[in-house]
């Protein structure tokens, strides 16, 4: 085999796996992370764990190419006045609300001085993942007492259900609750409204009846795990996200923000 042959199924099998010759889309980049640290020994979703140093070089990453960091309430707020973001922005959000958010990702985000969301299982406060299936950890969740303090500092709190369901697997009924008793929930511990939403597993994003109970139960903004960047126009109740993984390099992470997706 000829050196040329071999570059070319070099090249091919690159592009294969990256998609570096996908062109810079507009539209910040909502990246969604789960847990922040090492993962525990045999934990099966290890995808979920971004370890604090490739978090923290993530971050450098955006500081120093000039990314705006904002809030998903500031990102709204944008978008409902018809206005674009800053060309080059960003919205950093945690899903489920674990502890290692406060102890391993805040200090990097002060460091950077960047705000972040989570969003909170509300009957999870102070205490585990008790949703966890195929062989997941049990991990530490936020109390409320840190719920007050990230709010205090900034961050941004959000509603992700009362239990963790699908609610595209729920009745009605079911799913009404769980948005209303979470929402309740989480503006009676923090003393404040909380108006931005994650589906869990992304169920009923994109069902019209759910979208519009999120919307009922007083939302004003709800994300997806849809990968992509939203744009000006997309819905408010459907903004597309962009899952960091444990096992993304750097250039994952840059065609991710960049393009919107990093692999097929």
């Amino acid at each position: 085999m000829t050196a040329a042959v071999l570059v070319l199924l070099a090249a091919a099998a690159f592009s294969a796996r990256w998609n570096w010759w996908r062109p810079v889309s507009r539209g910040p980049a909502i990246l969604m992370y789960h847990k922040v640290g090492d993962p525990p020994p045999g934990d099966r979703l290890s995808k979920l764990w971004v370890r604090t140093a490739d978090f923290r070089r993530q971050m450098d990453w955006l500081k120093k190419r000039g990314y705006a960091v904002m809030t998903l309430r500031d990102l709204a707020a944008v978008y409902g006045r018809g206005q674009e973001p800053p060309e080059r922005s960003a919205v950093i959000t945690f899903d489920d609300g674990y502890r290692n958010n406060l102890t391993e990702a805040l200090p990097v985000l002060a460091g950077f001085g960047f705000p972040c969301v989570v969003f909170m299982v509300s009957e999870a406060v102070g205490g585990e993942n008790f949703w966890r299936g195929g062989g997941e950890a049990g991990t530490e969740m936020l109390s409320a007492e840190e719920l007050r303090s990230l709010a205090a500092k900034g961050v941004e709190i959000g509603s992700h259900t009362m239990r963790h369901r699908n609610l595209a697997r729920i009745a009605g009924g079911e799913a009404r609750e769980e948005l209303a008793g979470s929402k309740a929930r989480l503006e009676e511990v923090l003393g404040a409204p909380v108006t931005s939403f994650a589906y869990p597993y992304g169920g009923g994003a994109f069902d019209d009846g759910i979208r519009d109970l999120v919307k009922k139960a007083g939302y004003t903004c709800a994300v997806s795990v849809k990968q992509g960047k939203p744009r000006p126009g997309d819905d408010l109740f459907r903004l597309k996200r962009i899952l960091v993984r444990g096992d993304d390099n750097m250039l994952d992470f840059v065609l991710n923000v960049t393009r919107g997706k990093s692999r097929f």
